[in-house]
């Protein structure tokens, strides 16, 4: 019995028992940021970006792959991996593992230490450059992981080694760069125009000087695109009616950079970031509200990183409080079904799932449905991660799975 117990004991770090030891270790130095915050870069004094080899990951990266217990909870709840797309979480980390693996004993050793560039690339070896750009960054692996291994970011810093380094990435991608430099905004339309949404309507443009509480941060999509000029148009209509005091900063306004960021762009993210917040600064803005998911998480969990400290609240959060109050009441009788899509960055990044929900429970008639597949366990719309400017050619689409989900519960509206 004892030679078999201590056989045993002498087997575990050779094996992928060794997670007996590494996952626990791996959960007590888990990140305490918030959840939708990626690490930064010092842009000014880094010599390199992002992970084009193995040993430009942290330590507590390469502890995520030793913690691994391979029991797939990641893949199953992927929605790249779910539409046939090449990445699986589960199979990215074993990789990375693998290539750990070979390269720990030239990695232990001084002259490697010093001479590290003989290291072969990691995208192109140990991954594909398809898996890495499959992710939507919805942070589903994450959630499911018992171990808390962090994948989103691992992308991103292979993202990151890609972009700025080799300036490797998709040929549509190099467009919507392009136009972010140019116009600050993906679409490259004129940013001279970025107000134009709020014409013929009751909307001041932010000056510091009047008596605007609230600054509500429009975002690209609420500026340019056709169909969601009509939510920023709604919102507006809706803090009028609560008699709430705000402002837009119209052509001031800047992309948030969320799509550059998670894409691996970091400095355009950090350019666009910073100008961002020195306008905020300049109007003595204290107070946002947004409309879009990306745009509430980049300016609530990643602005600070760049000293921009500011209370931002989301549209449905804003909306749910001012029904508690009775500032605004819903009178109209809308006797039809609703079913909820959660946001993954709403959602899982920053665990807004009830206010929606008290939303529609508060319209007259309305009956709220839920897909199998909500809140902490929603499916994303696969935009996030900066897909939304990518073409899908590999796979199913995920918006059109997420979409027959939705028409399962036999909705009104969705």
């Amino acid at each position: 019995h004892l030679v078999l117990a201590f056989s045993f004991i002498g087997y575990i770090p050779f094996s992928k028992l060794f997670h007996i030891i590494s996952a626990p270790t791996n959960i007590f130095f888990r990140s305490f940021q918030p959840n939708g915050q990626l690490t930064s870069i010092d842009i000014e004094n880094a010599e390199t970006f992002g992970a084009g080899k193995i040993s430009d990951f942290s330590w507590k990266q390469l502890l995520d792959l030793d913690a691994c217990t391979q029991c797939g909870r990641c893949q199953d709840n992927c929605p790249a991996y779910l539409s046939e797309k090449p990445l699986s979480p589960k199979k990215l980390i074993l990789d990375l593992l693998t290539n750990l693996n070979q390269k720990g004993a030239q990695l232990l050793t001084q002259q490697q230490a010093t001479n590290n560039e003989t290291e072969e690339p990691l995208v192109g070896s140990a991954v594909t450059p398809d898996e890495i750009w499959a992710c939507t960054t919805c942070r589903a692996c994450m959630e499911e992981c018992p171990v808390i291994i962090e994948h989103v970011q691992k992308v991103i810093d292979l993202r990151r080694h890609l972009v700025l380094m080799l300036s490797q990435f998709p040929k549509e991608v190099q467009l919507v760069l392009k136009n972010l430099t140019n116009n600050f905004n993906p679409w490259g339309i004129g940013f001279s125009s970025r107000g134009d949404w709020a014409n013929g309507l009751d909307v001041k443009t932010f000056s510091g000087e009047d008596d605007s509480e609230i600054l509500y941060f429009v975002g690209c999509a609420g500026a340019f695109d056709d169909r969601y000029k009509k939510v920023a148009q709604s919102f507006v209509k809706i803090l009028n009616a609560a008699g709430i005091k705000f402002g837009i900063l119209g052509a001031e306004e800047k992309c948030c950079g969320d799509s550059a960021r998670r894409i691996g762009e970091e400095y355009l993210f950090q350019t666009l970031a910073q100008e961002n917040i020195a306008t905020f600064q300049q109007h003595n803005i204290k107070k946002i509200v947004t409309t879009c998911p990306h745009g509430y998480n980049t300016l609530k969990n990643e602005y600070p990183q760049f000293n921009g400290n500011f209370e931002v609240i989301h549209a449905v959060e804003l909306i749910a409080d001012l029904l508690k109050q009775g500032k605004i009441v819903l009178k109209k009788d809308f006797q039809q079904s609703i079913v909820l899509h959660d946001s993954c960055y709403l959602g899982r990044y920053n665990n807004i799932y009830e206010q929606p929900r008290e939303i529609i429970q508060n319209i007259s008639g309305a009956k709220l449905l839920e897909m199998e597949r909500n809140r902490d366990k929603s499916f994303c719309c696969g935009a996030g991660g900066g897909r939304m400017w990518f073409e899908e050619t590999i796979g199913k689409r995920i918006n059109n799975l997420r979409v027959e989900q939705a028409l399962e519960t036999k909705p009104n509206a969705v």
